[in-house]
């Protein structure tokens, strides 16, 4: 990884839609899942920011060609981002086909970082800020938000490309992925090395 300065990651981001067949490393996932929630001091202060620090974000990983790491799905831990594999089938198909248009980068990245978020907690921890309810789904956005860029930013001084899919049917996504209720999935990150 070269050294790159934030002015410089900024100008160099963009979306990227077509994907080589190289591995990533497991070693520069494991800094892009930092990027999102990584633990930065005391008090668990993360590397984004979470209203009231409630950090109602949740990762999973699905790994397709990932150096050090077997195909599959891969549940994240809040606390210290280390991963779990869950036993799911086929998940990069399942995403495609619930993703809008059925993009192909889904299934061409080398890994997809979906960020997901209970949304039923921040919803009652403000429950009494008008809107009412809508103020804590708001602020689970905005974190997804910035935890998403940290990891564009993080890909982009990886040399990795990165885009966002947001348009997907939630219910099909959240079966792929075995979310149970309350978490929701927020967006999905295909990630890899440009073509």
């Amino acid at each position: 990884m070269a050294e790159i300065s934030l002015v410089d990651a900024l100008k160099q981001r963009r979306t990227v839609r077509q994907f080589s067949n190289k591995a990533v490393a497991l070693e520069a996932l494991e800094r892009l899942i930092w990027a999102a929630q990584g633990i930065t001091g005391d008090q668990s202060k993360r590397t984004a920011p979470s209203a009231h620090s409630l950090h109602p974000l949740r990762m999973r990983i699905v790994a397709d060609n990932v150096s050090g790491l077997a195909q599959g799905l891969y549940d994240v831990s809040s606390a210290d981002l280390s991963l779990t594999p869950l036993d799911l089938p086929d998940t990069r198909s399942a995403l495609r086909e619930a993703s809008i248009g059925s993009p192909a980068w889904i299934t061409d990245a080398a890994c997809i970082i979906v960020v997901c978020a209970d949304m039923l907690g921040p919803i009652q921890a403000f429950s009494e800020q008008r809107p009412y309810g809508a103020r804590g789904a708001r602020y689970v956005y905005l974190e997804a938000g910035a935890a998403l860029q940290n990891i564009q930013l993080q890909a982009v001084a990886e040399g990795l490309g990165s885009v966002w899919v947001g348009g997907f049917d939630d219910g099909a996504v959240a079966s792929a992925l075995g979310l149970k209720a309350p978490l929701s999935p927020i967006i999905l990150l295909c990630v890899g090395w440009p073509d």
